[in-house]
């Protein structure tokens, strides 16, 4: 990955709003959005503050930490620090957005075409998924220049569309700032912020000799990229607050595939449900091979084949998207309310001691210089 002086904020701000642009961006602000009307603003306040604050600051704390979250989870003890690791990856991903992706996927085609059981399709979705990865079909980068944008132009002619008709909802959503908060934990952003951005941090000290010019590069990326994600996320919650009145009674998981049906037509809406699709089967990709390195080098060093962890991880994703939308959040909400308030103190921890040993630093050249002097 090059990455130019010019334009290197710009680049890795990029590839982090799309690291961090999966299924829980799609489905939960709408939600939010749906159940706010009347009162949208603290609806916002909230969702931002879970979804976008903190994610912002652990993408922070990791640059402090060169990229290194075992380093950054050894307060916790070399083996609880592992375990904690690895408990978050797999909520995060074969539990949580990996099968995500594969009901939102399902529910989206739903809305439009009667394509059969959820559990076909999410078997042929899988072998796909794995298909891919094992085989190394190079058109990843392809859905990410091309998939990505069509998708967020899709969500921004919602907006623009929606926000300029004459539809305006009676309802009266009983969301408060609290509600909207824990349905931005349930995006699992601020866990990726420590694994996501752990590859992009590394290349970037590679590239960089200053730690001080690192940390002011990824500074302005994490702010670029997370700037992105308000946008939309403010952009979906507006547009569902206006047409609550038709999404009351909808699926968390169908509401962006609805929302394109009512404001495009049901043709029109195809568009907006393939960009959903490839989106997250791209998503699927990145998240399933994430894991599977992770297994990898802890796990199947001896293996023979280098696609049996690539094998457990899609085999967890698929039994767990049999679930649904409502049994993957029964999975990870109770172990996100607890996971979170501890990943948020080793972030001001973690913070507080860096910046303190940077003070100490100074404090003591600044004493030798004068006793030199």
């Amino acid at each position: 990955m090059e990455i130019k002086k010019k334009n290197s904020s710009l680049v890795i701000g990029l590839a982090l709003f799309a690291m961090f642009f999966g299924s829980g961006n799609l489905i939960y602000p709408l939600f939010v959005g749906t159940n706010s009307s009347g009162n949208t603003f603290y609806s916002i306040l909230g969702f931002l503050l879970s979804a976008v604050a903190l994610p912002f600051l652990g993408v922070i704390a990791m640059v402090l930490f060169k990229g290194d979250y075992t380093d950054f989870f050894s307060i916790l003890g070399k083996k609880f620090g592992f375990l904690f690791s690895f408990i978050l990856l797999t909520i995060w991903i074969p539990l949580g957005s990996a099968p995500r992706c594969i009901v939102l996927s399902y529910s989206s085609i739903m809305t439009n075409f009667n394509i059969g059981p959820l559990y076909i399709f999410s078997l042929f979705y899988s072998l796909l998924v794995f298909f891919v990865i094992s085989r190394k079909v190079g058109f990843l980068n392809i859905l990410g220049k091309y998939i990505t944008p069509l998708l967020i132009g899709s969500i921004l002619v919602i907006f623009i569309k929606g926000i300029y008709s004459d539809v305006n909802s009676d309802l009266k959503g009983n969301f408060t700032f609290f509600n909207s908060l824990v349905e931005g934990y349930n995006t699992m952003d601020l866990i990726a912020s420590f694994f996501f951005s752990a590859s992009i941090i590394n290349i970037l000290f590679k590239k960089t000799a200053s730690m001080k010019d690192s940390i002011k590069t990824i500074v302005r990326s994490s702010f670029i990229g997370m700037f992105l994600l308000a946008v939309i996320y403010i952009a979906l919650i507006i547009v569902s607050a206006k047409y609550s009145v038709y999404l009351t009674d909808v699926n968390k998981d169908m509401l962006l595939a609805k929302l394109s049906k009512i404001i495009f037509g049901s043709k029109l809406a195809n568009i907006s449900i393939i960009a959903i699709f490839l989106a997250c089967f791209s998503t699927s990709i990145a998240l399933v091979v994430a894991y599977s390195d992770f297994l990898s080098d802890n796990f199947f060093k001896n293996s023979k084949s280098l696609n049996n962890p690539v094998i457990l991880s899609t085999i967890i994703a698929f039994a767990t998207s049999l679930l649904g939308l409502e049994g993957i959040t029964k999975i990870t909400a109770p172990v996100l309310k607890i996971s979170y308030p501890l990943l948020m103190g080793l972030i001001f921890y973690n913070i507080f001691k860096f910046s303190y040993l940077e003070i100490r630093k100074m404090i003591d050249k600044k004493i030798l210089k004068e006793e030199s002097n």
